[in-house]
């Protein structure tokens, strides 16, 4: 099949002395690296000679010999800088550091990725920012922060941003007269191209004695018996044998750096404001049981396919249980799955250490057929099996020499079935010689086209497989995969048991589970849709084996000694937030003399989704105010019966099963309503220093629960009004505050 006229014209940047451009990136869910590539690609573009890295691939020598360093950080935790962005910042916060102007030859721009439900809203971009300029650095272009929670998401803040940002740059690096833009429908280099294997070179790799098939049974026996039961994966992700003897050695002394909790649950906003956690069988208004899909065959799809390895730094484990939670007509798919992680000695006891503050990460893949259509409409059949080769590869991506391939790499490694960024349509402008599709692609990337973007890309939750159906002029090159596809995120999940629940039934085995809301509804053009972590648990059959990350959660560590524990605590949760909480509860309840706990938790249904409802009576310190949203709401309680119904509550082992009277939402019963009703509880507990955790859906919820809390403090008299309620609970020196929200 021929490629396009465009693909032919193939632009090399031309190198300018003087001009060369670092995008350095902290992320935890990809958002932040999405921008950094495409802020990357539009420098490459006006001749930079451009680096895109994560921040810890760099160090301070590193961007002082850079022209233009471009920060680009979302913010996790309380506050926090991502992952792979903390060794970078500990190097910059170092004390010895202070009063050198060190870095006055630095000029530079931050972008930040936030999310203002949080109190701590662009944190990092912030600190980041502060710290540069404290050390001498000079600030080149205004720095952006980007928000969630606006109608269109971060792009409301980075479009514009962006368009007035590359105004500046061709203002302060003029380029030479002779020189021009690469427009964007001229092909840039692919920054990780593609080789297949001749056979002469699988012949040659043979000789020098590298694996060039794929292991068979017998093999992954030895790999089973070799790894104690660590034989099969499920993401190609190879090592050479001197640096899995240096991983075997890491894994016996591991830490555990933050990261972020579970991510993959968030829903989009389809109206102007924030939607609340409990109002999300809607995202079209209407009833869930349209967005109900038609049950599975019983067919298991082939999940665990042999020729995949081991991913660094994770745990072999296996399936104990794969249990749907709510009922099978109810509009959601929740799961409890529990398996067992074969561990060493020194991995067990670091997992005790954090435990009640875990997060699990697991690793999906696409599906054969999805795989299959996207080769047969690019014209990849005839090389989509020959083995390849590549001289460097994306961060996250791994592969062996000489037994990966085109399909491989698509079914383990790229996200297909993300949905496209606006860098990756801009890209397919060089693969199309079409004149309706270069037009419509225009369109939708062009500025000031935002809205029309976002209900093409991000409204229906289109996939890029989909995206390429819609345009089946675009022909790309295999060589470029690497260079346009998004490549395949491990998924992140609170663990929600702790304490003496996580040791399994004999030594070296952790038992760890996870509650994962499985993302399945139909889009506003009546798509089908499921999550790509999703579709892949749903089918995960108890048993099967695979590879898992196992980390400490990001914030303060709130179960660390008995004084902590003795502090009481008040946990707010709605839906799956209450994973964590749970970990946290079973944690305390370990220690000798636990502190008292007040667990208001959101959900819809008595009977469908109050998770976990049985376990809490087994909690003498533990009290629990349920608020059903769509039960319904008995009339308001007279004090003599409401006092009657909290002493009964007592007796029933914690249970306090008090409805909130509909004053505040008609018709509806949610936490923040509890919180008021039980303002006085809430206020003994909070003159006691208290741990405040809110976990569960962003936008709404987080921000009312915190009113509440603000009026529990007027209403109980701990002060006198809302503005000394705002300072009271903003001092560390008051009470701990967590919030986890997605």
């Amino acid at each position: 099949m021929g490629q396009p006229e465009a693909y032919q014209r193939l632009a090399q940047p031309v190198v300018i002395e003087g001009r060369s451009m670092a995008v350095l990136y902290g992320s935890e869910t990809g958002s932040a690296q999405e921008i950094a590539v495409e802020l990357g690609q539009m420098a490459e573009r006006m001749h930079f000679q451009t680096t895109v890295d994560e921040m810890d691939g760099f160090k301070l020598a590193d961007i002082l010999r850079t022209s233009l360093v471009v920060f680009v950080t979302s913010t996790t935790g309380q506050g926090e800088m991502p992952k792979n962005a903390c060794k970078f910042w500990k190097n910059l916060r170092r004390e010895k550091l202070n009063n050198t102007n060190c870095l006055k030859s630095l000029r530079f721009v931050v972008f930040g990725l936030g999310d203002s439900s949080y109190l701590k809203f662009n944190w990092a971009a912030r600190k980041l920012r502060a710290r540069l300029l404290q050390l001498g650095a000079s600030e080149f272009f205004k720095a952006g922060e980007g928000d969630e929670r606006h109608d269109n998401g971060i792009d409301s803040i980075y479009i514009p941003w962006c368009k007035e940002f590359k105004a500046a740059l061709l203002t302060g690096f003029p380029l030479p007269e002779s020189v021009d833009p690469i427009p964007d429908d001229i092909r840039l280099p692919p920054k990780y191209p593609l080789r297949l294997l001749s056979a002469m070179d699988i012949k040659a790799l043979r000789e020098s004695g590298a694996d060039v098939a794929p292991p068979t049974d017998d093999d992954l026996k030895f790999l089973a018996l070799k790894n104690k039961s660590a034989a099969r994966s499920h993401v190609n992700s190879p090592i050479p044998a001197a640096e899995q003897l240096q991983e075997d050695r890491r894994r016996r002394h591991p830490h555990f750096p933050a990261c972020s909790a579970r991510q993959d649950a968030s829903w989009e906003r389809e109206n102007n404001f924030p939607v609340d956690g409990l109002d999300k069988e809607n995202i079209l208004k209407d009833h869930p049981e349209k967005y109900l899909l038609e049950r599975p065959t019983a067919q298991t799809p082939d999940l665990l396919p042999p020729d995949a390895i081991p991913i660094p730094n994770t745990f072999p484990g296996r399936l104990v249980h794969n249990i749907r939670v709510t009922p099978a007509d109810h509009w959601q798919d929740v799961r409890h799955l529990a398996f067992n992680l074969a561990l060493s000695r020194e991995d067990v006891k670091a997992v005790l250490h954090c435990s009640g503050n875990l997060t699990l990460r697991i690793y999906p893949k696409n599906y054969p057929e999805d795989v299959q259509e996207l080769i047969s409409m690019m014209g990849w059949d005839e090389m989509a099996d020959t083995p390849i080769d590549l001289d460097s590869a994306p961060r996250g991506l791994y592969f062996r020499r000489g037994i990966t391939t085109l399909r491989h790499l698509l079914t383990h490694n790229l996200d297909i079935t993300a949905v496209p960024k606006r860098h990756f349509i801009k890209s397919l402008l060089a693969f199309t010689r079409d004149e309706r599709e270069i037009e419509r692609l225009q369109e939708l990337t062009a500025a000031g086209n935002e809205q029309e973007f976002y209900d093409y890309t991000c409204r229906p939750r289109r996939t890029i497989l989909e995206l390429l159906r819609d345009f089946q002029g675009v022909r790309i090159p295999f060589d470029t995969i690497l260079s346009l596809f998004p490549i395949i995120r491990g998924r992140d999940f609170s663990v929600c048991n702790a304490g003496k629940d996580i040791l399994g039934d004999s030594d070296g085995i952790v038992r760890v589970e996870i509650l994962a809301a499985l993302v399945e509804y139909k889009t506003i053009i009546r798509k089908p849709r499921q999550g790509l972590c999703s579709r892949y648990l749903k089918h995960l059959p108890a048993g099967a084996l695979i590879w898992v990350g196992l980390k400490a959660a990001t914030g303060p560590q709130l179960v660390r000694d008995p004084a902590s524990v003795s502090r009481p605590m008040i946990a707010i949760a709605t839906g799956t937030g209450i994973a964590p909480i749970r970990a946290l509860i079973q944690e305390r309840a370990g220690y000798r003399h636990p502190g008292p706990t007040s667990l208001f938790f959101g959900c819809r249904n008595r009977s469908a989704d109050f998770y976990f409802a049985d376990e809490w009576r087994e909690y003498p310190e533990l009290v629990v105010y349920p608020a059903f949203s769509r039960d319904p709401v008995p009339p308001p309680e007279s004090p003599a019966t409401a006092s009657s119904t909290t002493t009964t509550a007592s007796v029933h082992k914690g249970i306090a099963d008090i409805l909130t009277p509909p004053e505040y939402d008609a018709g509806k019963n949610y936490v923040q309503h509890l919180i008021r009703k039980h303002a006085h509880e809430v206020g003994q507990l909070m003159l006691n220093y208290p741990i405040v955790c809110i976990c569960g859906n962003a936008g709404r919820m987080p921000l009312s629960v915190r009113s509440a809390l603000l009026d529990a403090l007027v209403i109980s008299g701990v002060v006198e009004n809302r503005d000394m309620a705002e300072r009271w609970f903003a001092d560390p020196h008051n009470l701990t505050l967590w919030q986890e929200t997605w």
